[in-house]
Parts: structure tokens; sequence; C-alpha cells
């Protein structure tokens, strides 16, 4: 790794996808900011019987630096004067480290059992909840929100409508140009500043014992995203890979087109292998911030994280993250 790299300071989120009892519910959070991750997405699910905005505000209480935001809310099943309320709720348990991050919707749309937001509605969304946060429940600091994207569509609504826009498009640098663009494209068509939208770059991280191990444990999802059309990753990849237009299961590919395929779109391999290609992806891209998935296979999640964030301090110094132990 360049020096440049380990002189870094990245500003690296994580999402926890755990869902115990209430009373150990922010286990992940603190465990996340006492290895110096910068914030913490907890997962909208209603369908667990365990809300994430009630995780949100027990994590507000026992955690101290870390920022926390749902991973991702919708405007579909709490509408958008309930959304901005909640917001500032959390920002006020959480000054200063509170941010909304919404979606179209899917876990949480199909439990109440309505379509997800289009993209003309998530944009109206944004543009509400904004206004509400300003002028009715206007408070110091203000709670950013962002758009979570991976179509062209979604990504130009969150330049022309956020405060940021949380782009999950892979980990090659072609296709996080091209959402990056989509994002500026939004923005310059509402009159607003493209450089001042910031972009929150997805962070895919599969590790595992071995290389293979971790390339067979990421082939189904960065497989997935290809199957989805309407995503930036998939009509990147099939411009770059012909083959994956008839493909739709991983059986059909080489080993080779697997790896190709899991490259562009996850950090993968052993920890130390996963970190320096997550900080390879920084350099290239330009970029600060990061909302990384992590998962470690055959290990929990709390240690996946204590993996990773080993990792990134061993291939990148202590410059990456912040102060943790």
């Amino acid at each position: 790794m360049s020096d440049t790299a380990a002189e870094l300071r990245l500003r690296i989120d994580v999402n926890d996808p755990t869902n115990q009892p209430l009373a150990e519910s922010s286990r992940f959070a603190v465990r996340a900011e006492e290895l110096g991750f910068a914030g913490v997405g907890m997962p909208d699910h209603p369908h667990t019987g365990r809300d994430v905005f009630v995780r949100l505000a027990l994590a507000a209480q026992r955690t101290e630096r870390v920022t926390l935001f749902p991973s991702v809310a919708n405007p579909v099943s709490r509408n958008t004067r309930m959304l901005a309320t909640l917001a500032a709720t959390l920002g006020e348990l959480a000054p200063g480290r509170a941010r909304l991050v919404i979606g179209s919707g899917q876990n949480a749309v199909e439990y109440v059992g309505r379509p997800g937001a289009t993209v003309s509605e998530m944009r109206e969304a944004a543009e509400a909840i904004r206004r509400t946060l300003a002028t009715e429940l206007s408070s110091e600091p203000s709670v950013p929100v962002y758009i979570n994207a991976s179509s062209p569509g979604m990504l130009e609504a969150g330049g022309a409508s956020a405060d940021g826009v949380y782009a999950m498009v892979g980990v090659d640098p072609e296709v996080a140009a091209v959402a990056v663009g989509h994002v500026q494209a939004g923005a310059r068509a509402a009159g607003r500043e493209e450089e001042r939208i910031p972009v929150a770059l997805g962070l895919p991280v599969f590790m595992a014992d071995s290389p293979d191990h971790a390339y067979e444990s990421a082939a189904e999802y960065a497989l997935s995203n290809v199957l989805r059309r309407s995503r930036v990753f998939s009509r990147v990849l099939r411009e770059r890979m012909p083959l994956l237009a008839d493909v739709s299961t991983v059986s059909k590919l080489s080993s080779a087109q697997v790896r190709q395929l899991v490259d562009a779109m996850v950090a993968s391999g052993t920890p130390g292998e996963a970190a320096t290609r997550a900080l390879a992806f920084a350099e290239e891209t330009k970029s600060r911030h990061f909302i990384a998935r992590v998962q470690f296979a055959g290990e929990d999640p709390l240690r996946a994280i204590e993996a990773f964030s080993e990792a990134l301090r061993a291939v990148g110094g202590e410059g990456v993250l912040g102060a943790g132990n």
C-alpha cells in the first residue's frame, strides 16, 4: 500500500446485520465504535419484530462517537412527516451524529404489502423531509438526508434532492465513476453545485480463511446484482462481459469469470486481502466515505468487523480508521 493510502483517514461505516433482543441490540454499534469505525447503519426489517428507530435510539444512548442511521428506511411504510420526526428525535439523542438514509424500500415495504417508491416519489420524499426538518423541526446540528441508490434514475434523484447519496454499485472504479456521474448530473439539472453532494460508496466485504472460499461465498451476491438490470453495476458489467446476458446461475460461469465478476462487486479474500482491495478501491476512486457490509465465512458479525478492522490497520496503518481498541 502506498504512503498516500497509509496517511488517509477514511470514513468507514459498517452495517449491523444482527437481530439481538433489544437489551443486547447495541452490542454491534458499541463494538464498531471501539474498533474505530465512523458510523453504524441498522436495517429496517419490521418483520423481525424490532423497530429500527428504537434500536437506533438505544444505540445512541450507549455510544458516544459513531454516526447512527437506518440502512435503509423508506417513505412508503412510514410517511415523510413521520420520517422527519424520527430523524429529529435521533438527532436530539445523538447530536451531530444522526443521519437519515431512505430508499425505495424492500423488506419493510413488502411487510406492509405496498410497492416500493418510484424515482419521482423518492425525490419528492427527500425534498419534503428536508423541508420539514428545516422549517418545522429545526435543530442544530441538522440531520442530513441521504438517498440510497443503485440505478441511474435514483442516483440522479439523490443528486437533485438529497443532502447526500449512498451508492451501492460495487467496487469497480469504472462503475463507481459512472454512478458519481449520475449523481452530479442530477445535481446540475436541479441547479445545485455538484461537488457539494457527498457520495458514500457501498463497500461489500466478503472474507474467508482462503481466497477460494471467499470467492465462493461472494459469487451469488455478485451475480444477483448483475441480474438486476436497472442497476449501474449490471449495465457496465454486461457491456464488459457480454456472456452475462445469458447467465442466470453461478454454475454457468467458469472460475475465471466468477473471479472477474466478484472482483468488480466485492472486496473479497482473506481479511488482509479484502482490506488491501478496499484501500486500493479508495485510492482509485478518490473516495473517502464508505458504508461496508462485512461478512467473514463461519464467523459471527462482531468477529467479522474485528477481523476487518485488524486487517485495515495492518495493511493501511493507523491513519485509515479512527482511534480504536
